[in-house]
């Protein structure tokens, strides 16, 4: 008898597991499209390491386009032929006028507690004042690693306090920005594509992206910007239905025609 209560008692609360597993995964789906909505690249099945990694990529890759855009006028460099020998002898890690223009980024990465929702984060990031040729400006890049450090911890399991988690983040992303602007002038290939990325702008000779134009089709239209008004159209309700009666079309295309009308022929004999 005391087995058939159990097994009751078990079959009575399956109902609840079955929700609360629901409910997580229904949570844990909504946090990673809050964050695939400001960085597209993140999968739809990521954990919280791939939203912190995103953040620093979006730091790293702001203190690069920073550098291009201030660094090279504001910091002393060597010949343009100088090789890896040569920079390193240059030492210009090292100058008192590199060490300020790394404080100048530094100061600008504030890592807090982010109060963006998912539309404002898109507002910023889309937002004019938020970059220019060269990319995101370093405080915008700031409260967007923020945006997604907040959805991170969302996803975690350490029972940390959140202040305690984002010091943590900031010290790696502090760092990882410092490593970033030191490559630049201590790696030949690096040096060069900041410099041609100032000289072109100054030039005026059109964007300057920090891959050296791999956004840009032949056509000169911006496939990032067409790629990434897609996924948001994707995301709304107009744009599942329109995905979804196109699927069904192929389908139905393919039941139609996808099929051979008559019967393949006979194999030959042997």
């Amino acid at each position: 008898m005391v087995q058939i209560f159990t097994l009751r008692e078990r079959l009575a609360a399956l109902p609840t597991t079955v929700r609360r597993r629901a409910g997580a995964a229904t949570f844990r789906a909504a946090v990673v499209g809050d964050a695939r909505a400001v960085a597209p690249e993140i999968p739809r099945d990521a954990e919280a390491g791939h939203l912190e990694r995103a953040a620093r990529r979006l730091l790293r890759r702001a203190a690069q386009d920073e550098f291009a855009r201030e660094g090279v006028a504001r910091v002393p460099l060597p010949p343009e032929t100088a090789g890896r020998a040569e920079l390193r002898r240059a030492d210009i890690a090292g100058d008192a006028s590199f060490h300020a223009f790394v404080e100048d980024v530094l100061s600008a990465v504030d890592i807090a507690p982010s109060p963006l929702e998912r539309e404002d984060a898109v507002a910023l990031r889309d937002a004019r004042d938020s970059s220019d040729a060269y990319g995101l400006s370093p405080e915008a890049a700031s409260d967007l690693a923020s945006y997604l450090l907040g959805r991170a911890f969302a996803l975690s399991e350490t029972g940390e306090e959140i202040a305690e988690y984002l010091e943590e983040q900031s010290a790696v992303i502090r760092q990882d920005v410092r490593d970033t602007l030191v490559r630049q002038v201590r790696v030949p290939l690096e040096l060069k594509v900041a410099r041609e990325r100032h000289r072109r702008f100054e030039a005026g000779e059109g964007p300057i992206l920090a891959d050296d134009g791999d956004d840009i089709d032949e056509d000169g239209s911006d496939l990032s910007g067409r790629a990434r008004a897609a996924f948001e159209f994707a995301q709304n309700e107009a744009g599942r239905a329109a995905f979804g009666a196109l699927r069904t079309g192929a389908a139905k295309a393919y039941e139609k025609y996808g099929h051979p009308r008559t019967p393949p022929p006979p194999p030959p004999p042997r």
